[in-house]
């Protein structure tokens, strides 16, 4: 059997496993090196700053509380997002049910896969960038989430799938969907004139 896995994934693994067994240290490494991911990944689901530091304390004491009661896996990365996840989705539930998107941006390399390169570089890029964000914005929160972490976070479906407590063909037709939708939306909306 060929060994797929990257070294990043394997040190992770490694590195799970000796938190697991009550490595002090590894603890340590284990929330600095999944901190930047989990903070980020909470802004964009729409928390605020200091929410989603919170629930990513809350989320490191509960697992150093259970550390015992924890077990293997071989994703600790897409596990962690998974357990933050429903931790600030619950914190969040009741104080905004939206989110709001402000970072479109981040949504750029999205450009490309919608438009097909129809558009030539040059002023109308901003145009089509305002287009995307309405179009992303006029998407469900699950639908802007599965963008955020296919695109900009270059999950597979696999780990998606952990994520999102879905199976990879339930993400991978979510996904196809979303962009279908995204294109639809894009191309039937008037430009802005700015």
């Amino acid at each position: 059997m060929i060994d797929t896995m990257d070294d990043t994934t394997r040190n992770d693994i490694d590195l799970w496993n000796a938190f697991l067994r009550g490595e002090t240290s590894a603890f340590a490494q284990v929330y600095r090196r999944f901190y930047p991911l989990l903070y980020s990944y909470g802004i964009r689901m729409g928390g605020n700053r200091e929410q989603v530091a919170d629930t990513i304390q809350d989320l490191f004491v509960k697992l150093i509380l259970n550390c015992k009661h924890l077990q293997f896996t071989d994703n600790p990365k897409a596990y962690l997002l998974r357990a933050f996840r429903n931790k600030l989705f619950d914190s969040v539930q009741s104080l905004r049910p939206v989110e709001q998107v402000d970072g479109y941006k981040e949504f750029s390399p999205l450009a490309e896969e919608i438009t097909g390169n129809l558009f030539a570089k040059d002023d109308k890029d901003l145009i089509n960038e305002r287009k995307l964000a309405r179009s992303i914005a006029s998407l469900p929160a699950r639908q802007r989430e599965i963008l955020y972490l296919y695109y900009i976070k270059e999950f597979s479906h696999k780990e998606i799938a952990l994520i999102l407590d879905m199976n990879p063909q339930s993400c991978r037709n979510l996904l196809s969907r979303t962009l279908a939708h995204l294109r639809q939306h894009f191309f039937s909306t008037a430009t802005p004139e700015n």
